[in-house]
C-alpha cells in the first residue's frame, strides 16, 4: 500500500466504530473477542462479513454463499447462533453496502431473537432499510416486534407507513386493530388501503367489526377494498370453524347493492359453508333474472359435491339465456352425471346454434350407446360447425355397446349417416366393424364404398389384404380405384414384411386383363417394393401397352433398393418414347444413390453411364448434383470433367468443393492434384478462391 501510515490509523477508526457497535447492541466485552477466544466459524464469519461490506448485486455470490453455509451449520448450537446474531447486529451499524445489509437482514430473519429488535428498529424509518429491516422482524416471533411496529405507525407515512401496516398483517397482530382501525379514513388513499387489507388479514371479531362500521360510510373505490377485506375476515372465520360468523358476513354482502364479483365470492362463501344448502342457493339465482349472476353460479356447480345438483340444475335451462346454457351444458358435462341426459338431449335441438353445439359436446361425455344415430344423423346433416361437433362426440362416446351400436346400426341407415358411420369405425379402431365394412365396399353408393376403403386402411390388418385385393378389383370408378390402391399399400405396410401384400397381387395379377386395374396392382407391386415382384415387373416392362410400361418404370424407379437399376437403365437406352427414356433415366439416377455395398468406382461408372444418356441440361444437372454425394477421387475427376460446359459449371463447381472437402482428408495428395489442374483451367474466380482454401488447408 502506498500510504502505511494511513491503512494503519484507517484500522484503528474501523476498530473503534466496531467496539462502539458492540457496546450499543450489548455485545461481549473486549477479552471475549481476543482472536485466541474467538471460535473458527466467527472468524470465518467476520471474513466473510468483511467481504459482504463491499457486496453489490451482479458481483460474486461466493461470500454470501458461505456465510450462509456457516449459519445453517451453526443450528445445532444456541450460543453460537448468539455470537452470530451479534455480529450481524454490528454490521447492520456499520457502513456497508445496502446490499450487504439486505442479505444479513435476511439471515436474521431466521436466527433473529429479541436482540435484534432494537436495531432493526432503528432501521424501521429510513427509506433506504425500511423493507429489509420488516423482512427480518416479521419472522421474529418475539412479541417486541409487535410493541415496536405500532409504535413506528406514529413516527412514518407514505410507503414506509404502508408497508409496516402490511408487517402488522402478517404477523397477525390483533393489538394492532384499533390503531389500524383509525387509518382506514386516512386521506393518504394507499395506507387507508393497506389498513383495510391488514384488518382483512388479522381477522377476529374485533376487526371485523371495525370494517363493518368504515363500511356504512364508505363508497367507490374504499367501499370495494373494505368489502374485499371483510370477506378475508368471513374466509377466515369459515376456515376456523365459526360458521356462523362467516355465513353473517357473507349473507349481508349477498344483496343486490353490492357488484356482481363481490356477491359472487359471498354466494361462494354461503356454497362452502353451508354445502347442505348450495343447490338451492344455486338453483334460486338461476331462476331469477341476473345473467351476470348466474353464470357465477353455474361456475360453482362443479364445486357442489351433492348429487341431485344436476338434475336441479338442469331442470332451470329454459330460464337461461343462449350463453347461461352454454355455460350449464359444459358444467354438466364436466360433472358426467348421466341422469341429466334427456335436459342435454333437448338442448341438441335448441333454436340456437350455440345452444346446440354445446349439448353436442356434452354428449361425448355425458352420452351412451343410445346416442349414436342421434350423433350420426346431426354429423350427416348439420352444417359444417355440428357436424365436425357431432363427428368429435361420436368419436369420444364412451361406454357399454357403443362399438356393437356403431357397427350394427351401419347396415340399416341412410347412405349420409353410414357414411358417418362407417367414419367413426376408422376412428375408433373397431376392429369388429371389418366383415361389415368389406361389404359395404361393394356398396350400391359410391360415397358409401369410398369411406368404406379408408375406414378399412385403418382397421383391417395384412391378414386381410387378399380381401382388400378382390375389393380393389370390383373399384367401378378411379378414384375409387385409387382409394382401393392407398389401402392395400397402408394395410400391407403395417406388417415388418410386405411380403403377404406382395403375394395377394402377384395371385391376382395375371388373371387381370383390364389396363386400369393391371397398372393400379403394378403400382401397388412398387409401393411395396419386395424383390419377389420383379419378375412381373420386368416382364411388364415389354408389355404392349405404354400406359402399363409407364407405370412399372415409375414403380421400378421408387425402388427401395438398385436391383431394378439395369431395368431402368436398359430402358432410358432403348426406349423410342421420350418420356419413358426420361423417367426411366431418372429412376436410374435414384437409384445409383442409395445406400449399396459397391465400390465407389463402381458407384461413379454407373453415373458416367447416366450422364452418357442425358440428353439435355437439367437432366446432365441432376446427375452432376447426385455425383456430389460420392465422396472419392473418381468422382472428383468425372466432376471436374464438366468445368468446361458453360451451362455446367455452376454445378460441377459446387460438386468439386463439396467432394474435395472430403477427399481432401482422406487423400489429400491427388485431391489437390486434380484441384490443381481445376485451376489451371477454370475462370471462375470465386472457384479459384475456395479451392486454393482446400489446397492451402485453410
Amino acid at each position: 500500500m502506498e500510504n502505511p501510515k494511513l491503512f494503519v490509523s484507517l484500522r484503528v477508526v474501523a476498530g473503534l466504530f466496531i467496539i462502539f457497535c458492540f457496546a450499543s447492541v450489548g455485545q461481549t466485552s473486549a477479552a471475549e473477542n481476543t482472536a485466541a477466544s474467538i471460535p473458527p466459524q466467527l472468524q470465518e464469519l467476520d471474513k466473510q462479513l468483511e467481504k459482504i461490506a463491499a457486496y453489490e448485486f451482479g458481483q460474486s455470490r461466493e461470500s454470501l454463499i458461505k456465510l450462509a453455509d456457516i449459519i445453517r451449520e451453526a443450528h445445532g448450537s444456541p450460543e453460537l447462533l448468539k455470537q452470530i446474531e451479534k455480529r450481524l447486529l454490528v454490521f447492520l451499524c456499520s457502513d456497508a453496502t445496502l446490499t450487504g445489509k439486505q442479505f444479513v437482514c435476511r439471515q436474521l430473519s431466521v436466527i433473529g431473537t429479541k436482540e435484534s429488535v432494537p436495531t432493526l428498529d432503528k432501521m424501521l424509518t429510513s427509506p433506504d432499510t425500511s423493507d429489509m429491516a420488516r423482512y427480518a422482524l416479521e419472522r421474529i416471533q418475539d412479541p417486541a416486534v409487535d410493541d415496536v411496529l405500532n409504535i413506528a405507525l406514529d413516527k412514518t407515512s407514505g410507503k414506509i407507513k404502508a408497508g409496516i401496516i402490511n408487517s402488522l398483517a402478517e404477523r397477525g397482530d390483533e393489538a394492532a386493530v384499533m390503531p389500524l382501525s383509525k387509518l382506514l379514513s386516512d386521506p393518504d388513499k394507499e395506507i387507508a388501503q393497506a389498513a383495510a387489507a391488514a384488518l382483512g388479514k388479522i381477522a377476529g371479531q374485533a376487526a371485523a367489526a371495525k370494517l363493518n362500521e368504515a363500511l356504512k360510510r364508505s363508497s367507490g373505490d374504499r367501499h370495494t377494498v373494505l368489502v374485499e377485506a371483510y370477506l378475508a375476515c368471513a374466509d377466515k372465520f369459515a376456515a376456523s370453524g365459526n360458521k356462523s360468523a362467516a355465513l353473517a358476513i357473507y349473507r349481508q354482502l349477498y344483496v343486490p347493492s353490492e357488484p356482481t364479483q363481490i356477491r359472487s365470492a359471498a354466494l361462494e362463501g354461503m356454497i362452502t359453508a353451508e354445502p347442505e344448502k348450495a343447490v338451492g342457493l344455486v338453483v334460486d339465482v338461476l331462476k331469477g333474472s341476473d345473467p351476470a349472476m348466474q353464470a357465477e353460479a353455474i361456475s360453482f356447480i362443479r364445486l357442489i359435491p351433492a348429487a341431485e345438483v344436476a338434475q336441479a340444475v338442469a331442470a332451470e335451462m329454459p330460464n337461461l339465456s343462449p350463453a347461461g346454457q352454454v355455460q350449464l351444458l359444459s358444467a354438466l358435462a364436466d360433472r358426467k352425471d348421466t341422469s341429466v341426459l334427456p335436459v342435454v338431449v333437448t338442448a341438441a335441438k335448441a333454436p340456437q346454434k350455440e345452444v346446440r353445439i354445446a349439448a353436442l359436446k356434452a354428449l361425448a361425455s355425458l352420452g351412451n350407446a343410445s346416442m349414436v344415430v342421434l350423433l350420426a344423423q346431426t354429423a350427416a346433416t348439420a352444417d359444417e360447425a355440428e357436424s365436425q361437433t357431432a363427428r368429435e362426440s361420436l368419436c369420444l362416446l364412451n361406454g357399454p355397446g357403443v362399438d356393437e351400436t356403431i357397427v350394427t346400426s351401419i347396415s340399416q341407415a341412410e347412405p349420409k349417416v353410414k357414411i358417418e358411420l362407417i367414419r367413426s369405425v376408422g376412428r375408433r379402431n373397431i376392429r369388429e366393424a371389418l366383415e361389415t365394412l368389406l361389404k359395404t365396399a361393394q356398396d350400391t353408393d359410391d360415397k358409401v364404398r369410398l369411406e368404406s376403403l379408408k375406414a378399412l386402411g385403418d382397421i383391417a390388418t395384412p391378414a386381410n389384404v387378399p380381401e382388400l385385393v378382390k375389393v380393389l378389383k370390383n373399384s367401378q370408378n378411379e378414384t375409387e380405384l385409387a382409394e382401393a390402391e392407398k389401402t392395400v399399400i397402408t394395410v400391407s405396410h403395417k406388417s415388418d414384411s410386405t411380403s403377404e401384400g406382395t403375394a395377394a397381387v402377384l395371385g391376382v395379377i395375371d388373371s387381370v386383363k383390364e389396363v386400369n386395374l393391371r397398372c393400379a396392382m403394378l403400382r401397388i407391386l412398387g409401393g411395396l417394393g419386395d424383390n419377389s415382384a420383379l419378375g412381373v415387373l420386368q416382364k411388364a416392362l415389354k408389355d404392349d401397352n405404354a400406359d402399363v410400361q409407364t407405370t412399372v418404370i415409375r414403380a421400378l424407379g421408387d425402388w427401395p433398393n438398385a436391383a431394378p437399376a439395369d431395368n431402368l437403365l436398359e430402358t432410358a437406352r432403348n426406349s423410342g418414347d421420350q418420356v419413358r427414356r426420361t423417367l426411366a433415366l431418372r429412376g436410374y439416377v435414384r437409384l445409383i444413390g442409395l445406400e449399396s455395398a459397391r465400390s465407389a468406382e463402381e458407384t461413379v461408372k454407373m453415373y458416367g453411364q447416366a450422364m452418357k444418356l442425358a440428353v439435355n441440361t437439367d437432366e446432365k444437372k441432376t446427375i452432376l448434383s447426385a455425383l456430389a454425394n460420392v465422396k472419392a477421387i473418381e468422382s472428383l475427376e468425372m466432376t471436374s470433367a464438366y468445368l468446361d460446359d458453360e451451362a455446367l459449371q455452376k454445378e460441377a463447381g459446387s460438386a468439386v468443393v463439396k467432394i474435395a472437402e472430403d477427399t481432401i482428408k482422406s487423400e489429400p495428395d491427388k485431391t489437390k492434384a486434380v484441384l490443381k489442374k481445376v485451376l489451371e483451367t477454370t475462370k471462375s474466380d470465386s472457384l479459384r478462391k475456395k479451392l486454393q482454401k482446400l489446397i492451402d488447408g485453410q
